[in-house]
């Protein structure tokens, strides 16, 4: 894992993704659908996705008809996609429909100085869910929104990467943005570069407000 310059670190805003639960009518209109986070990936010009759906599943292929929108769907990019099966194209690969593709807040775990996590804002935010599957760390949260731009990192300290746990925060800044209502977002994070160090174990802190407890942990196969 590269330690980024220290510059760099609040430079990425947070695209907030307004997202609504699905109602029963559509699923009258499109009958049975999936909503995952999924990576974006190119052949020969056509656009295609892989997923999991838990940590411990294969890898699935996600063919898509019809046109794609390009302008999200760049190589290695993460989205938000809702989808419908046409067919069975093998094993763990499908023809699908899209039904809504949304792009979510991507990003890397990054590594920083113990001096600098002091640093670092730690405002709190609405945990729904949390979830790891094989190189990335998923999270579905909402955050107290108004005007500003919330800026959002997953990071680990330095001084505390020897040991077989790898210990990453999640660190939200409100921008000092005043109180609003709350909004739905998801991110997810590479974690990958861990794969280089012999951890076992990823313990996973954050700043909620629902819930007293503050960590998860997720083995690292």
């Amino acid at each position: 894992m590269k330690h980024p310059a220290a510059s760099h670190w609040w430079l990425l805003l947070l695209p907030l993704l307004v997202l609504t639960a699905c109602k029963k009518e559509e699923e009258d209109i499109y009958g049975i659908f999936y909503l995952d986070i999924v990576t974006c990936h190119k052949d020969n010009g056509a656009t295609y996705f892989t997923c999991q759906t838990t940590d411990s599943a294969p890898m699935d292929t996600l063919c898509p008809i019809g046109v794609v929108d390009e302008s999200k769907t760049g190589e290695g990019e993460r989205v938000l996609l809702q989808f419908r099966p046409i067919e069975e194209q093998g094993e763990h690969r499908k023809q699908i429909e899209i039904l809504a593709l949304s792009s979510i807040h991507f990003d890397t775990l990054r590594v920083v100085s113990h001096e600098k996590m002091a640093e670092l804002p730690n405002d709190t935010l609405y945990l729904q869910s949390v979830w790891k599957t094989g190189d990335f760390l998923n999270l579905r949260y909402r955050i107290d929104y108004h005007s500003r731009p919330h800026s959002i990192m997953l990071v680990a300290d330095q001084s505390q990467l020897n040991s077989d746990t790898l210990k990453v925060e999640l660190r939200h800044s409100r921008n000092d943005d005043p109180e609003g209502h709350w909004t739905n977002l998801y991110s997810s994070f590479n974690i990958g570069a861990c794969r280089s160090r012999p951890y076992t174990t990823l313990q996973l802190y954050v700043n909620q407000v629902n819930f007293n407890y503050k960590y998860y942990y997720f083995k690292l196969n």
